[in-house]
């Protein structure tokens, strides 16, 4: 069932169906978009973690918000947050000369700063819809989408698939199943899985289980159509040849051979310092752009050309010890730095068949 209903000039919609509540948001308030959508040229899409968007109102209900309000730890002021928003949404746009179709966020406290991102020069101009659920992390902290309504896609339906763990709780996957021209759909995941605080080895059961969940949903999905084209992204805390990418999604690495169905595409990216976080001095691919044969390979329309994370000089600064590294909000011991974010945005680029011949899909960020 949906429900439309206008405040403060946002008009929200609510999904509700099998016990789970939604929200899709425009970030501006106008009527449902009818027109005809055009087929895909040239696009990108972009997944961020935006690391710790948080607003500066206290929510009760969570224990992860505390240090980012006025008189916390981190002294989060709305100066600090606006600055934060105008950072993000400049290094989206950095991805390429157009906004990106979709945007994939990951580490956002709610719909709100989601939204608030949305509205941000030069996203404003983007005409997005959000897609979000509140998840039962236990900080807080969501995973959100953005869709540009129009000129390619627009926002059909989504929900949230609950990674289930023993005696503790993560982040839902959010997918959503988008329109394109002549109707065909879009599958889209938007991810970020448990981190390896606790350890690598010790932790890696709970990504294997949020890999399970996402690998479900796209049998399902190729099992209806083994040529559908599907997107699998976000943070998934670990690298690509790591057993949960690997194993628990089957993602090859290897586009040169046509016998897998899920492609990850970052793993081609061949500049140097390649990857989207950096720890200790050793950059990696946390953030993952994975797609499905239909993208890379797909009868007619539009193809997956590459994938890389946008090592842009504004995003990044020079660490003493380390090197070129993400420029983020706060350095060590809470110090405010007025960065960026400590993960690199990771951009997938689509161009028409006719556009570009095949070349494995190999990155050019």
């Amino acid at each position: 069932m949906r429900t439309g209903k206008r405040l403060l000039g946002v008009l929200l919609v609510v999904q509700i169906g099998c016990g789970q509540e939604a929200s899709t948001s425009r970030a501006e308030s106008h009527p449902q978009d009818t027109t005809t959508l055009e087929p895909i040229r040239s696009a990108s899409v972009v997944c961020y973690n935006v690391e710790n968007l948080f607003d500066t109102q206290d929510d009760p209900t969570l224990k992860g918000d505390d240090e980012y309000l006025p008189g916390g730890a981190l002294n989060w002021t709305e100066e600090r947050y606006r600055s934060k928003l105008k950072h993000l949404a400049e290094a989206i746009a950095m991805a390429g000369d157009e906004l990106p179709m979709i945007i994939g966020l990951v580490e956002v406290e709610n719909a709100q700063v989601a939204l608030d991102l949305a509205i941000t020069p030069p996203l404003d101009k983007g005409n997005y819809i959000l897609e979000h659920f509140d998840s039962p992390d236990e900080r807080g902290i969501d995973v959100a989408l953005l869709v540009q309504e129009g000129p390619h896609c627009r926002a059909d339906h989504a929900e949230a698939l609950t990674v289930r763990l023993p005696g503790d709780a993560t982040r839902d996957v959010l997918y959503a199943r988008l329109e394109l021209a002549n109707g065909e759909p879009l599958h889209v995941f938007v991810n970020h899985w448990p981190s390896r605080r606790e350890g690598v080895r010790e932790s890696e059961p709970k990504r294997m289980a949020a890999a399970a969940v996402v690998r479900k949903k796209v049998d399902e999905i190729l099992a209806a159509d083994a040529n559908s084209r599907v997107i699998v992204m976000g943070d998934l805390n670990d690298a690509p040849l790591d057993r949960s990418i690997r194993d628990g999604l089957a993602a090859s690495v290897d586009t040169s051979s046509k016998d897998r169905d899920l492609y990850d595409l970052v793993y081609l990216d061949e500049q140097q310092n390649a990857g989207s976080h950096q720890f200790d001095g050793e950059w990696a691919y946390l953030d993952h752009i994975i797609v499905s044969r239909g993208m890379l390979w797909p009868k007619s329309g539009f193809r997956a050309l590459s994938a890389g994370a946008v090592h842009d000089s504004r995003l990044l600064f020079n660490h003493p010890r380390f090197g070129p590294s993400p420029n983020r909000t706060y350095g060590g011991k809470g110090k405010y730095h007025g960065g960026y974010s400590d993960h690199l945005p990771v951009v997938l680029q689509l161009v028409g068949n006719e556009e570009a011949p095949p070349d494995g899909g190999r990155a050019s960020q």
